[in-house]
């Protein structure tokens, strides 16, 4: 028996549920596949062989290659290096939970266009989550924002910003030294995503971007810069929100601020920063490389790196 596909669907999602609905362990199915491709690792690894799984699911050649509009956004040369959801440079998106109420109850994983919550269902669908968001809708903005105007600059929910901006916002409600890891989402994400999305969103406007890249600036100043953002967000203050863009300026190797008073930092200089901006200067380089990231070009791949791209996709 077959099962019906979703939209974006992962050929180990699929497989998954293939075996349920048969009946099956999954490791005797893959036994079964390895049986008709002999070179097939023993291990079960369905994406190693997505061709066959479409068979077994009765689906067209190519099905699980992944949707066009599920890409992400890429500056790379086949659109004069302007992003663009390349079909040849553009990766499609990590693997996340769908929302259950979408599914009717499965556990399904896809690669497509979308964040932690259904804005059809209101509800938090991250990591497996079905938790009840409705009246919040701060979350339903910032996934509106995340689909929409962060996905076109590249940005994801796994790319590695929305994480970092976790950790950001949660260094200012924890005293003490941090030891987060990076990448890592604890229970704070659900907390913080609105937040986490409007921190990402600033720090990856061009202002901000021109301001990251400019190396000779040094980690004082990008500490500065991003706990201004930070807390300008966390604060809700609409006056810091609307300055931040005009409040950093740099001019070689010095660096003019014009938040709540004028402040001119040369290179080397400290800024006199609180425990909050010390946390950050810590991680400043971490800061600086996870929030240029998504500025970075794509060299097209070689006919033999995108037929392996495809396949594993």
């Amino acid at each position: 028996m077959t099962v019906e596909p979703f939209a974006g669907e992962t050929v180990r999602s699929l497989y998954r549920r293939l075996a349920e609905r048969n009946a099956i362990p999954s490791g005797e199915l893959w036994t079964a596949i390895r049986h008709a491709q002999l070179k097939l690792p023993l291990k079960t690894t369905p994406e190693a062989a997505p061709h066959l799984v479409e068979q077994l699911a009765g689906l067209p050649p190519g099905h699980l290659d992944g949707r066009p509009q599920d890409r992400l956004f890429v500056r790379c040369a086949h659109a004069a290096w302007q992003y663009n959801p390349c079909p040849i440079c553009a990766p499609l998106p990590a693997p996340a939970t769908m929302c259950r109420r979408c599914t009717r109850g499965q556990t399904v994983e896809v690669r497509t266009r979308s964040g932690a919550v259904c804005a059809r269902h209101h509800r938090w669908h991250y990591a497996s989550a079905d938790d009840d968001l409705t009246g919040q809708n701060a979350h339903l903005h910032a996934e509106r924002f995340l689909t929409g105007t962060l996905w076109q600059r590249g940005l994801a929910l796994n790319t590695g910003e929305l994480e970092l901006a976790t950790e950001l916002l949660g260094f200012r409600h924890t005293a003490g030294p941090q030891h987060a890891q990076p990448g890592i989402l604890d229970g704070r994400f659900r907390e913080y995503y609105p937040k986490a999305v409007q921190v990402t969103a600033l720090l990856t406007e061009p202002w901000a971007e021109r301001f990251l890249t400019n190396i000779r600036l040094g980690r004082l100043p990008v500490a500065v810069l991003v706990a201004a953002v930070v807390t300008a967000v966390d604060t809700h203050s609409r006056h810091q929100l609307a300055t931040l863009r005009e409040s950093f300026r740099a001019y070689d190797r010095e660096t003019l601020i014009t938040l709540d008073r004028t402040v001119r930092l040369r290179h080397g200089r400290s800024p006199g920063l609180d425990e909050f901006g010390t946390k950050i200067l810590a991680i400043a380089s971490r800061v600086r490389g996870t929030f240029l990231r998504h500025a970075d070009a794509r060299r097209p791949p070689t006919h033999h790196e995108h037929a392996e791209s495809s396949r594993a996709s």
